[in-house]
């Protein structure tokens, strides 16, 4: 029996060509531009990921998350899905109106039934969904170049508008595919960086404890600083290829905006998760977390606040490069500290791709994996170039956006 959406029903606000037509046409001349991060959201509440959402919030949906971190029929919630607009043109809208959603080029992608106009705190919103209002934070910073003025409602969107994307599959879609293995417990690991040692560590363990791996490649909007997420995929599918048990790890697109939130938006993810049909979640050391902001192991300590999800947590301790017992281990399993360790995270590789400082590679990506990253580094330097600068910022492309 496969795990229940979150709320207890899959939502779906796809409609079929002849429905989008009647939406198209009701709302007539009101339209709006969204941006990306938008798109990624409207998907989402489109195809069930943020069930039990059935649109943008709404005034009481904004104000129930921030001050609960929970939705008005009482579930846990931590995120709030806003729809953030031009004042002038919120004054144009009544509710009950529809208004369709345009993307960058004004091809309408879906329409939303106002429900709720209303303004928020953008100091308060910071406050209370990244924890603090510092104008360093990332998550503060998006936050503030937005309009206040929101649109809250249902959404209607045509299966036409929905993209087709490499690993991606809809909740819908999953399960059945999931329902067909025969499998019935599925863990999800999530990340935005090619695989080094410390997440086969964490592969191992998942694999020992459920029928199989769902890794979840975090693409949403690119984030500066991140791998591209074709070399992300690139990477795992070498290692599903070549390493892996045959049928029992896979590839998923996960679709979510960089938020920035820490423990708040490990729960998003959660909930995602379970509505694609995952049982378990592997939450490790600043999961979903930036800088300083949030304690090492918050994101783990949410799941024993907010108690409403069904998938189950594996809160497992940071995988480190034991140099004494020369494997991956965890200060759980290993008395060794200080010198004696080196710590593995996705910020090291890119630094060392980025300096040739490629054998301190050793040790946190496996070898055939090193080959294929200098190789792809070595590729597109300009050879004819002899500004080191230069021959950076040629190789900085082919991993930042």
């Amino acid at each position: 029996m496969r795990i229940s959406p979150y709320g207890g029903t899959l939502v779906s606000r796809v409609v079929d060509e002849a429905q989008w037509k009647k939406v198209l046409v009701a709302a007539g001349t009101h339209s709006v531009q969204i941006p990306d991060e938008d798109q990624i959201n409207l998907f989402n509440l489109a195809t069930g990921c943020y069930s039990p959402l059935t649109g943008f919030m709404t005034e009481q949906e904004y104000s129930d998350v921030l001050d609960s971190n929970k939705l008005p029929t009482g579930v846990d919630w931590t995120i709030p899905v806003l729809l953030r607009v031009d004042k002038a043109l919120a004054g144009t809208l009544t509710n009950g109106d529809s208004v369709a959603l345009r993307d960058q080029s004004l091809r309408p992608l879906a329409a939303l039934e106002v429900e709720s106009i209303f303004s928020i705190d953008t100091e308060q919103y910071c406050a209370k969904v990244f924890g603090t209002t510092s104008s360093e934070h990332p998550g503060v910073q998006d936050c503030l170049r937005k309009p206040v003025t929101c649109l809250g409602g249902t959404i209607h969107l045509p299966a036409s508008s929905i993209p087709s994307l490499r690993h991606f599959q809809s909740p819908v879609a999953l399960r059945a595919w999931l329902d067909a293995s025969g499998k019935e417990t599925v863990t999800a690991f999530s990340t935005r960086n090619v695989c080094h040692l410390g997440h086969e560590y964490l592969h191992t363990l998942a694999l020992e404890i459920t029928d199989m791996l769902g890794i979840n490649v975090i693409t949403g909007a690119q984030v500066k600083g991140n791998f591209l997420s074709d070399v992300i995929f690139d990477t795992y599918e070498y290692l599903v290829e070549h390493y892996y048990p045959r049928n029992k790890v896979f590839l998923q697109n996960l679709r979510i905006p960089p938020i920035y939130a820490g423990p708040r938006e490990a729960f998003l993810q959660a909930t995602v998760l379970q509505n694609l049909g995952f049982t378990h979640f592997i939450v490790g050391r600043d999961h979903a977390g930036t800088g300083n902001y949030y304690g090492r192991y918050a994101s783990q300590e949410i799941f024993r606040e907010l108690t409403d999800l069904d998938i189950e947590i594996l809160p497992i301790s940071e995988p480190r490069f034991c140099k004494v017992c020369k494997k991956i281990t965890t200060d759980r399993s290993c008395r060794h500290t200080g010198a004696d360790v080196t710590l593995i995270n996705g910020r090291d590789v890119r630094r060392f791709l980025l300096e040739k400082r490629y054998a301190e590679l050793s040790n946190i990506v496996r070898e055939d994996l090193q080959r294929y990253l200098t190789g792809l580094v070595e590729e597109h330097i300009d050879r004819s170039s002899h500004a080191p600068e230069l021959e950076l910022a040629k190789t900085r492309q082919l991993f930042y956006n």
